[in-house]
């Protein structure tokens, strides 16, 4: 599972820069223009999902910046944006490549943004983390038609077709 965990991490990072390559695509006008999605907008959604990604990993890791809110804009443009992803899709990758498959089998015990206390398997706060990611990416691709922007594909078999990633890796 460890093996599935690093190429969806790897995954995650190719998939971000084919879909920031379309939304780079749109004018500022339109990567704020409020649409009937939750979070508000195309930029509110990918801040949204790098807040996230910050939030899980901090879980994960115990490492990295607090996360008050999932539902801010601190990153106005694509340009910032994407700075502030690559340095989580490396803590995602390193995190995933340091996993001890025996922690898989743990709780990660952890508080909920409104401060409930929470237990929930390890292995499947990983998993939700990754299909999370995979759920935003989804709905910014879609919303990126509505302003007349075909954008490539993106799914994780087209990763492996391109990349031969988990072929690659031992285990």
């Amino acid at each position: 599972m460890t093996k599935l965990f690093l190429v969806k991490a790897l995954y995650n990072r190719w998939a971000g820069a084919r879909l920031a390559a379309e939304m780079a695509k749109l004018s500022p006008e339109q990567l704020t223009a409020v649409c009937a999605v939750n979070f508000g907008s195309i930029l509110a959604i990918a801040n949204h999902l790098l807040l996230a990604d910050r939030l899980w990993l901090n879980r994960f890791t115990g490492q990295g910046e607090p996360v008050a809110s999932v539902d801010a804009v601190p990153y106005a443009t694509l340009a910032a944006l994407a700075a502030a992803r690559h340095v989580e899709e490396d803590r995602a990758i390193a995190f995933a490549q340091r996993l001890d498959p025996q922690r898989l089998g743990s709780a990660l015990s952890y508080r909920t943004t409104d401060g409930t206390p929470m237990a929930l398997p390890l292995a499947l706060c990983i998993d939700h983390f990754f299909n999370h990611q995979t759920h935003h990416r989804g709905q910014i691709h879609g919303l990126l038609g509505a302003y007349g922007v075909k954008a490539a594909d993106i799914d994780l078999l087209g990763f492996e077709r391109e990349t031969a990633t988990f072929a690659g890796l031992a285990g």
